[in-house]
């Protein structure tokens, strides 16, 4: 191979991974479909307080203040019910806080 020849193939292939394998068109085409949809559904989601996320981030608090309440049991009736409500506070105000965050961070 002389040297244009070489230059010319270089410039050809310039912003190539030169270890990505081949896609056929017919893949390609799916790929695309499919990055197209993806997109589509990201610009779509919805990030609001809707009611079926309360319900679910409640319901996930109440199973992990449940595992609190549960592991202070031996500790007393008093400590397990305080270690539940705290634990409960906190992990239904971190999801909140992260709807919020994710909120902040899709609007600017």
């Amino acid at each position: 191979m002389s040297r244009a020849e070489r230059r010319a193939y270089q410039r050809l292939n310039k912003n190539r991974d030169p270890y990505s394998l081949p896609v056929p068109p017919a893949q390609r085409a799916r790929l695309e479909k499919v990055r197209a949809r993806r997109a589509a559904a990201r610009e779509q989601r919805d990030l609001s307080f809707s009611p079926r996320y309360l319900a679910i981030s409640t319901a996930i608090a109440f199973l992990v203040a449940l595992g609190a309440f549960s592991l202070q049991w031996s500790n007393g009736p008093g400590v397990a019910s305080i270690a539940g409500a705290i634990v409960f506070v906190i992990v239904l105000g971190g999801a909140l806080g992260l709807r919020l965050l994710q909120r902040r961070s899709t609007a600017g």
